[in-house]
């Protein structure tokens, strides 16, 4: 028989919806979610008699501290609702960036232990900012007490070596002149002498291609769009995403836009999602590390995160998904594969 809903009450981090036959009790903690279906007969009105608020009461706090034994696909479905949720909150929706903040340099001085990702996420910026603003030649490998420059905001320092000019330092890194100025306190434009720094803002165009670029290095694709078997539970359920072969490797924007969600997503473990203009969402889950934070733009090709086996997850890769005005598309319809 057809379940419907009649009414759901909430208790902080515990809801309560009563179906046609049956309870629902869902808590929802910081990681996980535990859910466990009781049959509406036990709550007659002969029962509650017999029982009272004492019987309600031992039940709530079994609910609320206790752990279940939930099925696997119980806990999916939340997931999916929980990132459905966050996908078409007006809270992960695209806004354009708001004034530019005057050039700030600041300098860090690398710690035992660091990482240029964790360097580069602490500042809000790219980590080809932070390399092409000192030289670095390697994402991995930075050296224990160096000194970094790095900006306040995306770009390169650029240091004028001899005969070099504003429209020669514009053509090569693609930035108009006119910005250049604008970024800099330039005494003369037409004359800068060698050893000056110059900071060229958006040195590395916002979008490198048309269209959506791969998120991962590999492009083998695991799982694809649309109806499946549950690589875990083996159930049949609606996939919305692509799964790309990717064992801990570097994980890119498809496209140009805002970070605006960054954290633990249920059963797609540590997760990231982008928004670009003209409505559309990206999605990376299962990441091993997150090296971006909410608030930053992101350019096209820009490293996000390391894929990984966070999550409900069979092995390490990377779940992608793309979203249009709040509907799931097939990503592989839309990635640019050349």
């Amino acid at each position: 028989m057809k379940q419907w809903f009649t009414r759901t009450y909430k208790l902080g981090k515990l809801s309560i919806s009563f179906l046609s036959d049956e309870i629902i009790f869902i808590y929802r903690g910081r990681k996980n979610v535990s859910l466990r279906k009781v049959p509406r007969h036990w709550f007659s009105p002969r029962r509650q008699l017999l029982y009272g608020t004492s019987f309600l009461f031992m039940l709530l706090c079994l609910v609320m501290f206790l752990p279940f034994g939930d099925r696997y696909d119980d806990k999916e479905s939340l997931d999916d609702l929980h990132k459905e949720e966050i996908l078409l909150s007006s809270e992960t929706d695209f806004t354009t960036p708001e004034k530019p903040e005057t050039l700030q340099i600041r300098y860090h001085k690398v710690q035992q232990g660091e990482t240029l990702s964790e360097i580069a996420k602490q500042y809000g910026v790219s980590m080809d900012t932070v390399c092409g603003c000192n030289n670095l030649v390697s994402y991995d490998i930075i050296r224990v007490g160096a000194i970094l420059r790095i900006p306040n905001k995306d770009g390169i320092l650029h240091t004028m070596k001899k005969g070099q000019n504003l429209p020669s330092i514009a053509k090569k890194y693609r930035v108009s002149i006119k910005k250049i100025i604008s970024e800099n306190e330039l005494a003369n434009p037409d004359f800068i002498a060698s050893g000056h720094d110059v900071f060229v803002p958006d040195a590395k165009p916002l979008n490198i291609i048309p269209g959506f670029l791969w998120p991962a290095a590999n492009t083998y694709i695991t799982s694809g769009y649309g109806w499946r078997r549950h690589p875990i539970n083996r159930r049949r359920q609606f996939h919305h995403g692509i799964d790309i072969r990717s064992k801990y490797q570097w994980v890119r924007s498809t496209k140009y836009g805002k970070v605006t969600f960054t954290g633990w997503l249920g059963g797609y473990g540590r997760a990231v999602v982008i928004a670009h203009p003209g409505g559309w969402k990206s999605l990376y889950g299962h990441l091993s590390k997150i090296v971006v934070r909410r608030g930053q733009y992101v350019k096209q090709g820009q490293i996000v995160a390391r894929s990984g086996n966070t999550g409900y997850s069979s092995g390490p890769h990377l779940h992608f998904e793309l979203m249009k005005n709040g509907k799931h598309v097939n990503p592989y319809h839309h990635l640019n594969r050349r």
